[in-house]
């Protein structure tokens, strides 16, 4: 129980920390960059190969990076975020790569009411998501705005291996920061296993889509992806492959 108490402890900071970051861009940048060895877009990019179709929905969209790449190879993209400093970092990035709105859009929402009609989109992406990705309301609306067959793509954590005596600081920084608690995170420490892909799929498989865990296996890094896929029918179906 006390381990719990900890546990809940450490992540209650963490959830304020993330707070405070998303309202400043320049916070965002350097916690996202420096702790993980420069890898965060690294692991953003994992999404890239998993997408289908070609009308992509980004919850969660940071400063942009991810849908600027989408958007570059060709899909057509759009992304809502909760957070004012994010959406204008996605704004200036989308307009300095002079990238048009019919290649990308970014608004306002929250993914418990996504302002989107049914069977909108392809695939759904979320890169290093908050505990949203839990909630049953956003579930029920990534499943609702997806289209039949339509692909669910999740970067869940990452975490740096001591693979090199150089990353030693930043691998028991992370341990320190993120420990081994459930729940999402931005990099869980060991491994990014951390996080509850039994209970993210169980969830989503209720709202009709199948889903499977993916361990990516970097040079000195793991990253854990939860994939899922919304059936013909939208009944829960069976395990993706």
């Amino acid at each position: 129980m006390a381990g719990d108490r900890t546990i809940g402890l450490r992540w209650r900071l963490v959830r304020s920390l993330f707070e405070l970051l998303y309202r400043n861009r320049l916070l965002y940048w350097l916690a996202s960059t420096i702790p993980f060895a420069g890898q965060w877009r690294t692991w953003q990019r994992l999404v890239l190969p998993r997408l289908r179709g070609k009308d992509v929905l980004e919850v969660g969209c940071g400063t942009g990076t991810l849908l600027a790449d989408m958007a570059a190879a060709g899909y057509t993209c759009t992304a809502v975020d909760r957070s004012p400093a994010m959406l204008r970092a996605t704004r200036a990035r989308l307009r300095r790569l002079k990238i048009p709105p019919t290649r990308a859009t970014v608004r306002a929402a929250d993914v418990c009411h996504l302002p989107f009609a049914d069977a909108s989109f392809d695939a759904v992406v979320s890169t290093f998501p908050t505990e949203y990705i839990y909630d049953p309301a956003a579930a029920g609306e990534i499943a609702r705005v997806l289209r039949p067959g339509g692909r669910l793509i999740v970067v869940l954590g990452a975490a740096l291996l001591p693979a090199r005596l150089a990353l030693w600081p930043l691998v028991a920084l992370q341990a320190l920061v993120y420990g081994t608690a459930p729940g999402p995170t931005p990099a869980a420490a060991e491994p990014p296993g951390g996080v509850q892909t039994g209970r993210l799929g169980a969830l989503y498989a209720r709202v009709g889509m199948a889903g499977r865990d993916e361990h990516v296996r970097g040079p000195f890094w793991l990253a854990l992806l939860f994939l899922g896929e919304k059936s013909a029918s939208g009944a829960p179906g069976g395990l993706i492959h």
